[in-house]
């Protein structure tokens, strides 16, 4: 066969296909593509502050990993800040953390909450007792511990979930939350 402008294309086309044939024959052979390794790799690391944002009438989570050698109870340090990413409007505040094992079930965790947080025991969740003003931040916490009643396995990766969520401030929270976090119990 000559290499022509009339066959360049097909010349082409063939090498590409002949390229991405030993490529998929590669990563199927190889198992890269199947892979079922769990990695809860993240870029938060337990210890170091945290900071996330939530905007009105949305949530959002951060998570990090957790490895499985610490006991029920152990303070770890860790200090979180949630921002009400809003620009013109006040909210309510409110979060709650938890552990995902990977078995698609949650483990209780608690955190030691800074001042203004109040914990109800009914939903598991963090309330802000004030409204938090557009683009200001709070402390939610200084250390996070493992509940007495969860058990983790040494040898296990787990994930942990810091869950925030915010409504404006001219919504009717207790109807939506069943809670008046402002209402101090």
């Amino acid at each position: 066969m000559k290499f022509s402008k009339e066959n360049f294309g097909w010349i082409f086309i063939s090498c590409a296909l002949a390229i991405l044939l030993g490529l998929s024959i590669y990563l199927g052979i190889s198992g890269w593509y199947f892979r079922t390794e769990k990695s809860y790799t993240t870029d938060l690391e337990l210890g170091k502050s945290i900071q996330f944002g939530v905007n009105k009438n949305e949530s959002n989570a951060i998570s990090f990993s957790l490895d499985g050698s610490f006991l029920s109870g152990e303070r770890l340090p860790q200090i979180v800040s949630v921002k009400n990413m809003d620009e013109t409007s006040n909210v309510y505040l409110r979060a709650k953390i938890y552990i995902y094992t990977g078995d698609n079930q949650t483990l209780k965790m608690n955190l030691v909450e800074t001042v203004n947080w109040t914990y109800n025991e009914k939903d598991g969740y963090y309330y802000f007792n004030e409204v938090l003003t557009p683009q200001n931040k709070v402390a939610l916490c200084s250390y996070v511990f493992i509940d007495e009643e969860t058990q983790l396995q040494t040898n296990t990766k787990y994930i942990v979930t810091i869950l925030a969520e915010a409504i404006d401030e001219n919504q009717d929270v207790e109807r939506i939350w069943n809670h008046n976090p402002i209402q101090i119990v």
